[in-house]
């Protein structure tokens, strides 16, 4: 039988059992126990090899970290391990561009083209229009990805826009890196060095990074095809992308999300409210489902209204074999950061969301 590894900080036996969700966190624990190895490998199984978490409560955080960052070798995660986190790069970048906004030296409204005529969009009719508030609600009219990104023939592709920008919405890791070009310029530094000032120094995410280096060590988790089949080795981004290359831990990113969405901490109060008010349906125009009257773009995030709330979240999904999740609820003050290293890693986002937050709000973020 696998060895199950895992490691949580709490005072009592585990916080998957409802009856428990609010018991005060005083002390760090590792155990096997036969409730814990069920519960963790029921959830797990046949999806991923290792979940990665970290949870605040009532001003506590407790870490669950179960499995394996090399399903071959059977090396243990724990806290430290580094996980790519994907999408939920973008939110991160977002608060960055939003700081430098609120500084003044970036302008939401004023066409890209006029910082930097990117030439992938030289022949688009549109390309003088787009804003950095386009980008951060996703309304670009850019795709996701002209061709796959990082791929050889990806900066030299030609962009189009498949609408004007601000008529409708459309996800776009184009765009994004598009601003992040823009704002490169604008300070001459690099994506990794404008959050490691604003973002990563001053929230304590010392292990974050949008590009590979070897300060990170070797506590990195492959990604896998699924629970068992590992890529092999690990990926090492040589450039950012405020898209999708971000390493860190989810203990790391939760305390951005602590700093950051619930905390404000960087932005001015004006900004901060603007960062998370709601500004478009997170779908495009006539495609709507029900989910969508319950899920909201706001800068760079979305926002879910359910049973519980208001909360705020995104997920995250890297081809490497990578997938994670993030939700906050600002009121109760409550947040989750899910890590896995597996492409069916998401088929445990619910799982979790009902075992530790509970079964008693709809997630509409989790539903097709």
């Amino acid at each position: 039988m696998r060895t199950i590894y895992i490691t949580f900080l709490c005072s009592f036996l585990f916080a998957f059992d409802d009856t428990h969700a609010n018991a005060p966190v005083t002390m760090q624990q590792e155990t096997d126990s036969a409730v814990v190895y069920k519960k963790l490998s029921e959830i797990a199984a046949g999806k991923t090899p290792a979940i990665q978490i970290a949870y605040l409560n009532n001003n506590k955080i407790a870490h669950y970290n179960y499995g394996l960052k090399n399903a071959e070798s059977k090396e243990k995660i724990n806290s430290e391990t580094i996980f790519q986190a994907a999408s939920l790069s973008k939110v991160v970048a977002t608060y960055a561009f939003l700081i430098l906004a609120d500084k003044g030296l970036l302008d939401l409204d004023k066409p890209l083209w006029q910082y930097y005529a990117y030439d992938r969009l030289k022949n688009d009719p549109n390309k003088e229009l787009m804003t950095a508030r386009h980008v951060l609600t996703h309304q670009t009219g850019l795709v996701n990805w002209q061709v796959p990104a990082g791929s050889a023939e990806w900066k030299n592709s030609e962009l189009k826009t498949k609408f004007k920008p601000g008529t409708d919405y459309t996800y776009s890791g184009e765009a994004y890196y598009y601003l992040q070009l823009v704002v490169e310029k604008i300070t001459g530094k690099t994506l990794d060095q404008i959050c490691k000032e604003y973002i990563f120094i001053p929230f304590g995410m010392k292990k974050s990074h949008y590009i590979f280096t070897e300060e990170m060590g070797s506590n990195i988790a492959l990604g896998h095809k699924d629970e068992v089949t590992s890529n092999q080795k690990i990926q090492k981004f040589k450039s950012g992308n405020s898209a999708y290359t971000l390493y860190t831990t989810a203990d790391e990113y939760l305390k951005f999300v602590i700093a950051a969405v619930l905390n404000g901490e960087g932005l001015s109060k004006k900004m901060h409210r603007d960062f998370l008010t709601p500004k478009v349906v997170a779908a495009a125009k006539g495609k709507e489902k029900e989910k969508d009257e319950h899920v909201k773009c706001c800068f760079g995030i979305r926002s879910q209204e359910n049973e519980a709330g208001t909360s705020y979240w995104h997920t995250g999904s890297n081809g490497g074999g990578f997938k994670c999740v993030f939700i906050v609820y600002p009121k109760t003050r409550r947040a989750i950061t899910v890590f896995t290293n597996s492409s069916k890693g998401s088929d445990v986002f619910l799982p979790v969301f009902n075992n530790i937050l509970g079964k008693d709000q709809t997630y509409w973020l989790a539903q097709k």
